[in-house]
């Protein structure tokens, strides 16, 4: 009996609870609808579904397209944030020189970045510049905590023993500020791959892409929505990836 008490209260009962609630709720949207669950599908349908797109190559390549572009805008991100990050944790003034800018884009809404890299860039491109846009204050926040988090003793020895001022940044600081980093950057990409997914609808790009592939499907049929829940469930299976590995880098860093 304790052991089973045991089961019920521990944490991946209670997760797996939250997870068969969730599809319970969905199940009883999709009666309620009373449409035949055209418009609104079904859990089982939705499986079914994302077993088929899942055997189609035409899936594939719009994943492959949508992580290749969140790639390229997240690879020019993380370079500008570990750079301006670094000197920003390092130099306090630099930090407050920053400070607005970053403050715009945090606040700032996504889809107007989105029009307006439309006009400058066009559809296919404006997906890389808003996953920079999105992704760049974390990737720099997560770079600034880094340094400042840097015991101030360590600091003070640096100076004394350290001569190369690169050398120091290098080999000590940086690797001192990594489990800030590594969260950092696992978090935002997360958030990359949806913000990515969302631009590719807003802009209406017709190349391939996840969020393409959501379009198409809705335009092709827009009474049968099982396929834009098959693709949604699909990027939600690759984002829960993500989220496993940052638990597991949260685990090893012991960062809260």
């Amino acid at each position: 009996m304790k052991k089973f008490i045991s089961i019920i209260n521990s944490n991946p009962f209670i997760y797996f609870l939250g997870i068969a609630f969730i599809f319970l709720a969905w199940y009883i949207i999709s009666i309620a609808q009373g449409y035949g669950n055209i418009v609104f599908p079904t859990p089982v349908e939705t499986l079914v579904k994302t077993g088929e797109l899942l055997s189609n190559a035409y899936i594939y390549k719009c994943i492959g397209w949508t992580i290749l572009r969140l790639l390229i805008g997240y690879s020019i991100s993380f370079v500008l944030a570990m750079i301006l990050g670094v000197f920003a944790g390092y130099y306090e003034k630099f930090y407050t020189f920053l400070k607005p800018l970053i403050i715009i884009l945090k606040s700032a809404p996504t889809a107007a970045f989105i029009f307006l890299f439309l006009i400058l860039v066009g559809s296919r491109f404006a997906s890389i510049f808003i996953v920079v846009l999105v992704t760049f204050p974390i990737l720099y926040e997560a770079a600034v905590a880094g340094i400042k988090n840097i015991p101030d003793h360590l600091n003070e020895a640096l100076k004394i023993d350290c001569g190369n001022f690169v050398y120091g940044f290098i080999k000590v600081r940086i690797p001192l500020a990594l489990p800030y980093i590594s969260v950092g950057l696992l978090s935002s990409f997360a958030l990359g791959f949806k913000t990515s997914i969302m631009a590719e609808i807003i802009s209406g790009d017709t190349n391939y892409g996840l969020g393409s592939a959501i379009t198409a499907f809705r335009n092709s049929d827009a009474s049968n929505l099982s396929p834009i829940f098959a693709i949604t469930l699909i990027a939600i299976m690759l984002i829960s990836l993500v989220d496993i590995a940052i638990l597991l880098i949260k685990r090893h860093f012991k960062v809260q």
